[in-house]
């Protein structure tokens, strides 16, 4: 990790949100989650079959609705509109983004990675946005914890208080989902799947400490994450 460019990245950000109304965005979000069910779908190879398990006891039961990134690109596609989406820009199209803050509202994360792409999408996001960082904090800009959208939802979601949290299309494998990779299309890179196991560590470190919060597991495949057990969709539903 480059701090320098982490934190140039995050000053950017605050630039383009300081006019951003901080308070009702948080509102909203309480409203959304605090005390409630909530499901998080990141975009492993696992969120198609999951949604295919799960989508009538979203549309039954309204949970609280979480996409990592990509994932809300495919939640989208059968009709579900995510409450909130957690993104980093490198994965969710643009025009999901967009609609993503219409409806409901996305948290922005800033790294040294992905300057050009803030600089060129968040002008475009018009509604409801906050921003987060890796580093030290700075005024409206965030720093909930998180290695990956995936763990950084879960992070974002565990600080206001739900009282479940469902893990769908968490793999957390060797291998990434399409919808992980459809901006770039480089399914093959082994620093992203580096990330995707240190994601995994953050993940459970999270767990542990947020004893108040029931966590589990519905993902299909991949990995077994400590601390959620796993559990089918019959379970779920």
């Amino acid at each position: 990790m480059d701090q320098r460019a982490d934190e140039s990245c995050r000053d950017l950000l605050r630039s383009l949100l300081e006019d951003e109304d901080d308070a009702s965005y948080l509102a909203y979000v309480h409203e959304k989650i605090e005390t409630r069910d909530t499901i998080i779908f990141g975009a492993g190879p696992s969120l198609e079959s999951d949604l295919d398990g799960i989508k009538d006891y979203i549309s039954k039961k309204k949970p609280a609705v979480i996409a990592a990134d990509g994932a809300a690109e495919a939640l989208v596609e059968v009709g579900i509109t995510a409450d909130i989406v957690v993104s980093d820009l490198d994965s969710c199209p643009v025009e999901t983004l967009i609609d993503s803050c219409n409806k409901g509202l996305v948290f922005v994360h800033g790294h040294g990675d992905n300057h050009q792409l803030v600089r060129a999408i968040v002008p475009q996001l018009a509604c409801r946005k906050l921003g987060t960082t890796q580093v030290e904090p700075r005024q409206h800009i965030r720093n909930f914890g998180g290695f990956t959208d995936g763990d950084r939802a879960c992070f974002i979601v565990a600080f206001f208080k739900p009282s479940r949290i469902v893990l769908a299309g968490m793999d957390f494998g060797d291998k990434e989902g399409r919808y992980s990779v459809n901006r770039y299309n480089v399914s093959d890179n082994p620093r992203r799947v580096l990330k995707l196991q240190w994601g995994k560590k953050s993940l459970e470190y999270l767990i542990q400490y947020a004893r108040s919060i029931k966590f589990q597991n519905v993902t299909r495949h991949g990995m077994e994450v400590e601390g959620a057990g796993r559990i089918s969709y019959e379970e779920l539903i």
